[in-house]
């Protein structure tokens, strides 16, 4: 903010290690809580302010540790109740200063954006180490023609099955009604694990694979069977145990909102109105119409206010959701289709309630199981610790990133008069980095499932207008970020697509069709996401943002990098390393390029960056010579 003095650009904390001696306490356990300053600060005394029972608590920080570029304190804080949120208050003889996750100010504010601390809480730390890929399993890899879908095998919304050649377009849904069939399964997949490991990627995460009428299987006949279609349960638990050889994680994809007109618990509700099922759905009794997802008849939505329906879910040990965490199939994940609307509609408001009944039912079962909720808008208040693990970060990652390298939004690809297609600057980007960074407890932002495309977006070439240079921007961006990132099958050797199905393209596995260079430089990113701790656990602090550049810090204990993206020729940016605490002579080795800068003063100034420009940049340990 403009009114602030240039030395509160170097305070910082945030919930990694680098700030607290555990950002996964236990309760009654005493925290060590640290916080940066830059080393010309006016600081005279600092405070952590905690609400602990509801009343508000100061403890004294004091000098822990001095360096060339910044002063540490350090206070002490003891968990004492399942969520503490606390700040800082920083006295200078101007004034005091408020600092939370929000940033720092002169005015006080909710305690919403204040730093939290979780006790007891269970995290799936494994996620942190993973780079997922998407696959659309109908689209992917052709592994046993033999169960494939035949031309007029059934009828769906009035469309007959079609059989299609392996790389014909998709058809248009309004034409084809998702009933076009490539043959894709899951014995495709198990076939091309070693091209998944020589990508690097350790954990896959596959849309439906459930009974369905349709090719994208969100209208889920059964929850309790895999498609014949795409293998049956035998390839699944195939598929389980080549990913156990390969090292490799797993996550489902589910429909707890909806089912498919086709369902069999649907169609004992309509048999019986007397059946237990009848209770799972929302049915108009004067019109004896049923309550559907957004109008689209094929799929019924279900009524969360039956206990029944919660006993076949999860309560039940062989229930749909935990049937796929016991052997042969073990899954390590759950993604949690249309969240945002789940338990929900008018009056009946059940989100909340669902997933905090759920949680411990399946953790049960898992205790290091992945919950993650599909949330387009706001999912914060479901990923406090209580509820769900994480969620797609659309809101916190995707959809800032690709309005900022492509100028598109989800209004624009929908055709929509609210579609804003012009480039979001790099301010308001980093603006909503942190907003929904600040919402959430550190440990879930770590969390937090983050893509550059999906089966439900344009892909991520069609947003940087075929620049691969962007995308490669957008791929440096997508691993250097908070949280679990996730390629989509495909973008690695630059599949194009646009709005759904045409995002939905048959995987071409002729190799003189890939963009060699692009999947060369997955893999190196893949590679350098997997091996740097900064990455997999480090904090975050923003040092840059303006119109086409983004800098940010990631640290940990064993390791310190600086990330900086021009999105546009740049002749010359200046990156601010005394608000990272960097002093001047500081030398930094690119992970990427392996080119090694040195800054002479208490900036990085960096010239002529090409449109597209990423760098990692590793600050590299001072010599004993230079100590001297």
């Amino acid at each position: 903010m403009a009114y602030l003095p240039a030395w509160t650009d170097g305070v910082h904390h945030d919930g990694s290690a680098m700030y607290l001696s555990n950002p996964l306490p236990a309760m009654g356990e005493t925290v060590t809580v640290r916080l940066r300053l830059p080393a010309a600060t006016p600081v005279t005394r600092a405070f952590i302010r905690a609400a602990v029972d509801g009343e508000t608590h100061m403890a004294p920080l004091h000098i822990e540790q001095t360096t060339p570029g910044a002063v540490i304190l350090a206070g002490t804080l003891t968990i004492q109740q399942p969520r503490t949120d606390y700040r800082f208050k920083l006295m200078t003889d101007a004034g005091a200063y408020i600092y939370n996750a929000m940033g720092i100010s002169r005015a006080d504010s909710p305690e919403y954006y204040d730093f939290t601390l979780l006790a007891d809480y269970p995290a799936p730390l494994w996620v942190r180490e993973c780079v997922f890929y998407q696959i659309f399993p109908e689209r992917f890899h052709n592994g046993n023609p033999a169960n494939d879908v035949l031309d007029n095998a059934w009828v769906r919304e009035g469309k007959a099955t079609r059989r299609r050649n392996w790389g014909e377009p998709p058809i248009p849904w309004k034409e084809g009604r998702s009933v076009d069939f490539y043959g894709g399964d899951l014995e495709g997949i198990t076939q091309k694990l070693s091209y998944l490991q020589r990508l690097g990627i350790n954990a896959l995460y596959l849309t439906p694979i459930f009974v369905a009428s349709s090719n994208h299987r969100y209208d889920i006949n059964d929850f309790h069977h895999v498609d014949p279609h795409v293998g049956g349960d035998a390839a699944l638990a195939a598929l389980r145990a080549a990913l156990d050889t390969a090292a490799m994680r797993l996550m489902l994809d589910i429909t707890p909102n909806h089912v498919g007109v086709e369902h069999v618990w649907f169609k004992q509700a309509q048999q019986d109105a007397s059946a237990p099922e009848a209770t799972f759905f929302f049915k108009d009794q004067t019109t004896g119409a049923y309550e559907t997802w957004l109008g689209v008849s094929s799929l019924i939505k279900l009524n969360w206010s039956s206990q029944v329906l919660r006993d076949r879910m999860y309560r039940q040990p062989d229930s749909a959701l935990r049937r796929w965490l016991q052997p042969p199939y073990r899954i390590d994940a759950w993604r949690l289709d249309v969240a945002n609307m789940t338990g929900n509609l008018r009056a009946l408001q059940l989100d909340h309630d669902v997933w905090q009944e759920m949680r411990p039912h399946l953790k049960g079962d898992n205790p290091d199981l992945y919950l993650l909720g599909e949330y387009f808008p706001d999912g914060t208040p479901h990923t406090q610790g209580d509820e769900l693990d994480a969620a797609m970060n659309y809101a916190g990652f995707n959809i800032p990133v690709r309005r900022w390298l492509g100028g598109e939004d989800v209004g624009v690809q929908d055709g929509q008069p609210y579609g804003d297609p012009n480039l979001l600057p790099a301010e308001a980007m980093a603006l909503q980095w942190q907003r929904f960074m600040a919402a959430v407890p550190y440990v879930i932002t770590l969390q937090q499932f983050t893509q550059l495309d999906s089966h439900d977006t344009t892909r991520i070439l069609n947003v940087c207008g075929g620049d691969k240079a962007l995308v490669k921007l957008g791929v440096a961006l997508l691993m250097a970020f908070p949280g679990v990132p996730c390629v989509y099958y495909g973008t690695e050797i630059g599949l194009a697509g646009g709005k759904d199905p045409d995002n939905r393209r048959c995987m071409p596995w002729d190799e003189d069709a890939w963009d060699l260079d692009l999947l060369t430089y997955h893999q190196h990113l893949i590679g350098i996401r997997r091996s740097a701790p900064a990455l997999a656990h480090g904090g975050f602090q923003r040092l840059l943002a303006e119109g086409d550049v983004i800098a940010f810090l990631r640290e940990a204990p064993q390791q310190t990098l600086l990330f900086v993206g021009s999105r546009a020729a740049s002749s010359r940016v200046e990156v601010p390393l005394a608000a990272a605490g960097l002093a001047a002579g500081v030398v930094l080795r690119d992970l990427i390029s392996g080119n090694v800068y040195t800054a002479t003063a208490d900036v990085l100034v960096l010239t002529g960056l090409a449109a597209g420009t990423a760098l990692l940049l590793e600050v590299q340990p001072v010599s004993p010579a230079a100590q001297n």
